[in-house]
């Protein structure tokens, strides 16, 4: 998980609750298979090449990534099966086999209260960017707000608006045809070149000759993760902090592309180099695995204080037995 992939949101908009999708269910092809060719512009810039079928999805991005002034090209291969992700440096001839945190994630999902649900829309929405680098496309068709319909390659798509981003997904199918965003430093748009409404041949997803593949470490435990991060992701703990990063960033010059803003100081340019170095190093599993680290912390202390406060109120009963008043 830690190349970027297919560049798009799984992340649901706020909505009436009852009309809101469970934003990690896989969506049904509904298709015998796909195959799309796309262009890279922006600050990534190179092509990419997308082909699924109804078990598996594979893509292949060959790019140059420019943020910050520098430039780091990418060579990656994707294949997600139903229940394992491969992700391939295929300059470094390395890979690692993950479980599909996407159908766990769902299933918890479904678990949440309704409080729960609409927090972790809530908070998709804000973390769209980072999300998108790790997801792909989810159960889109059914959330954002519809800005109209468009073509590409041929193809009609529905463009949706989801925060600083916009999607355009084809309705009879779960494939984007143009994606644009910008993640803290990094603007891109994906743009379908061709599109092909059949099954790939065999080869389309046999694994690249020469990687040395190895397990992805922080997903050891999948479904504990899975729960751990569905409850991250709908906490008020997590609400609370990206409102603080909202007004942070509102009260910070921003950089985007590979100029910062001259009013930045010193201070603001390291820590906006930082957050593109994070950006740029980013892997899904040791986020999903740190934050599931810290709500399971969360989560320990607040059986601690309950715990604490059922012994207080245990106590507090006992004495109150102990020293009953005389009735006269």
């Amino acid at each position: 998980m830690r190349h970027l992939t297919l560049w798009v949101l799984a992340a649901a908009t706020v909505a009436p609750l009852a009309a809101q999708p469970n934003p990690f269910r896989p969506v049904t092809l509904g298709i015998r298979g796909a195959q799309v060719s796309y262009s890279l512009t922006g600050d990534v810039a190179g092509t990419a090449t997308l082909a699924m079928d109804p078990e598996r999805t594979t893509r292949r991005q060959t790019s140059t990534m420019k943020m910050m002034g520098k430039s780091v090209s990418t060579d990656s291969w994707v294949l997600t099966t139903e229940d394992s992700t491969y992700t391939a440096d295929l300059t470094k001839k390395e890979g690692t086999v993950a479980p599909n945190m996407v159908p766990l994630m769902a299933r918890a999902y479904d678990h949440l209260d309704n409080p729960g649900k609409k927090r972790l829309h809530d908070n998709l929405k804000d973390m769209a960017g980072v999300l998108s680098r790790g997801f792909g496309l989810g159960n889109l068709a059914e959330a954002g707000e519809k800005t109209g319909k468009k073509t590409y390659a041929g193809q009609e798509c529905e463009e949706r608006q989801f925060g600083g981003f916009t999607i355009c997904a084809m309705a009879k199918a779960p494939i984007s045809l143009h994606t644009q965003g910008s993640l803290v430093c990094v603007s891109f748009k994906e743009t379908a070149t061709a599109v092909a409404l059949t099954a790939p041949g065999g080869d389309a997803f046999a694994k690249p000759v020469g990687v040395t593949w190895s397990p992805n470490r922080y997903l050891k435990n999948a479904d504990s993760i899975a729960t751990g991060y569905v409850l991250y992701l709908s906490s008020q703990q997590l609400a609370d902090s990206l409102a603080r990063a909202k007004t942070q960033m509102a009260q910070t010059p921003a950089a985007t592309g590979t100029t910062a803003t001259t009013t930045q100081t010193p201070e603001q340019q390291a820590a906006m180099q930082q957050a593109c170095d994070a950006l740029k190093n980013f892997d899904m599993g040791k986020a999903m695995a740190d934050a599931t680290s810290q709500m399971g912390k969360e989560i320990a202390d607040a059986l601690k204080r309950a715990a604490i406060d059922a012994a207080k109120n245990s106590a507090t009963r006992g004495l109150k037995g102990i020293f009953k008043p005389r009735i006269p």
